[in-house]
């Protein structure tokens, strides 16, 4: 009987390899890992401005905003959604009809955006409603992870729908969520749910400071991050100094992108007009009764001058066009909105300079449709 039973279990083994072995290849289990993308990115080079989305009224003027971004010498719009939870301990993340555009709208607004030759990218950002002591989203502790992750799944997923409708170029699936990125295999699992629904270049925006860690980056397609950096310690930024911290960051940066093989896209250039934005970048309410228009100026061009001719970069986002009306533009303001005041000047002259990369087209050419994913 022992040797009868070897033998079963010998036929049924050489049967299962031969009907594997049958198996058309769309049937074979996919990879684990996905093919590394060619660097430099030689598919697009985004030039381009965020624009937060906080107002849900159907008259609000979102198709003014995209005529304004076009005009600027921008190739590239950034659609910035939320979803809101109270707070850092909270469960819960939920979106207001009453601040975020309905679906229909966002991609309305994509399909304008490409007709006046901008590319589009889509990003899902959490905001607290009532953070405590300085609560921000990179600190967002729930008592049960479960539920959270629960709730941000839905709304990525959501928005990868939204992004697959709009043919956007690339969608950002979370910003700044420093307390989540050890998650790697809820990373993983939720981009492999992503990739079921949309079919283009997938990123994520780290925290200037916590790129590092961050040990999925191979999932995805492009390396997300912002330029909040303490560039001059409290020191005059004069474009000297800001050269000289722009070239040691870049090294840094540069050194760990090899070793990563996804190209960088900057997805939050600003600096406030405020006499600290060169120190504090990140906080806008630091110095918000001191406007220091020139600093703000000098931040951009130290920036661009150091980055615009990498061709290890994908692009640049700047942080941000106006988000309602009334808002107050030009030199006395001290938000981040360049516009009306000689960092809009700076930003448009790099933006309309020729890509260093011959294979990238100009930011004033004609868009094309969303690339390939590699």
């Amino acid at each position: 009987m022992d040797k009868l039973a070897v033998l079963v279990i010998f036929v049924i083994g050489i049967s299962s390899l031969a009907v594997f072995d049958m198996l058309s290849e769309d049937q074979l289990p996919a990879p684990t890992t996905r093919p590394a993308p060619l660097r430099p990115s030689t598919a697009s080079e985004f030039r381009g401005f965020a624009l937060q989305m906080h107002n849900g009224d159907d008259d609000h003027p979102y198709e003014q905003y995209v005529d304004e971004i076009a005009k600027t010498g921008a190739n590239t719009l950034s659609l910035i959604v939320h979803g809101y939870q109270e707070d850092g301990s909270a469960q819960s993340i939920f979106i207001d009809s009453r601040k975020t555009p309905p679906d229909n709208r966002i991609i309305a607004l994509a399909e304008l955006a490409r007709q006046k030759g901008l590319r589009v990218t889509i990003m899902p950002v959490i905001l607290l409603k009532n953070g405590r002591n300085g609560e921000w989203r990179g600190k967002i502790s729930p008592p049960d992870w479960n539920l959270w992750w629960a709730d941000y799944r839905d709304i990525v997923l959501r928005y990868a729908r939204v992004a697959a409708d709009s043919q956007a170029e690339v969608y950002i699936i979370g910003s700044e969520l420093v307390s989540t990125e050890l998650f790697e295999d809820r990373w993983r699992a939720l981009i492999a749910e992503v990739r079921a629904i949309y079919p283009g270049r997938l990123a994520y925006s780290a925290n200037w400071d916590h790129y590092r860690p961050i040990k999925w980056w191979d999932a995805l397609d492009i390396i997300g991050m912002t330029t909040y950096y303490d560039l001059t310690g409290g020191d005059e930024p004069t474009l000297e100094l800001l050269g000289e911290s722009w070239a040691k960051i870049k090294a840094d940066i540069l050194a760990w992108q090899a070793t990563i093989n996804r190209p960088i896209l900057f997805t939050e250039v600003g600096w406030p007009n405020q006499i600290t934005c060169a120190q504090y970048p990140w906080n806008y309410y630091e110095s918000p009764d001191s406007p220091a228009p020139l600093a703000q100026a000098n931040c951009f061009e130290a920036f661009f001058d150091a980055w615009m001719a990498e061709p290890s970069v994908a692009g640049y986002v700047v942080w941000e066009w106006r988000n309602h009306p009334d808002q107050s533009i030009g030199p006395e303001d001290t938000s981040y909105v360049p516009m009306g005041k000689p960092a809009m000047g700076v930003i448009k002259k790099y933006f309309q300079r020729p890509s260093p990369n011959p294979a990238i087209r100009p930011a004033d050419a004609p868009a094309t449709t969303a690339p390939t994913v590699q």
